[in-house]
């Protein structure tokens, strides 16, 4: 079942561009950034079966909200990373052979298009920056785009704390789950 979702053009909701600063509306790709909450993590069901997700058995499937973020134009700096949800996704991770991450499958909508995605999740190998918070690193190759695009990626920089769920991080203070870097590139 693919997800249905406020479908929201994510520079609707963004602080204002720079004077001078113009979208291109023939530009041959659109990048998106937003941030991932997890909002259900659940034991897999029929969803996350091997038929779909193209791997063994699944440990978890989650259902994430995609949100827009405003951005200082001075330096790039997050102020809001909650301004206005502007997708979701729907999830299946079961884990890599030989271990050391996870295989990522998922479906969603960002940005006004839905998209299936194929890739893996793995640990980083930094040291956290405080204790009870993981930093996970994801990617996906996107498919089953709309007939605009060719293609797509889908990278995150991820932390994981002991609150599973929502935007409050134990210990406080950290913006989980994800801040997501959406590419999608256009047909010539």
């Amino acid at each position: 079942m693919r997800i249905s979702a406020l479908l929201l053009v994510a520079s609707s909701l963004c602080v204002p561009s720079p004077v001078g600063a113009q979208e291109l509306p023939n530009s041959p790709e659109e990048i998106y950034v937003a941030r991932s909450l997890r909002e259900s993590r659940e034991p897999p069901g029929p969803f996350c079966a091997p038929t779909r997700t193209g791997f063994g058995a699944a440990t978890v499937e989650d259902r994430y909200s995609f949100w827009s973020v405003a951005v200082r134009p001075s330096d790039g700096r997050i102020t809001d990373a909650r301004v206005g949800q502007v997708g979701d996704l729907q999830a299946c991770f079961g884990p890599l052979e030989g271990g050391g991450g996870s295989f990522f499958y998922a479906e969603g909508s960002l940005g006004g298009a839905q998209f299936t995605g194929r890739g893996d999740c793995r640990p980083s190998s930094d040291r956290s920056p405080r204790d009870g918070i993981g930093i996970t690193r994801c990617y996906m190759d996107l498919g089953d785009l709309p007939d605009d695009y060719v293609s797509g990626r889908l990278t995150t920089n991820t932390i994981n704390s002991r609150a599973a769920l929502g935007d409050q991080s134990d210990p406080p203070g950290f913006t989980q789950q994800s801040i997501a870097t959406v590419r999608l590139w256009r047909r010539p």
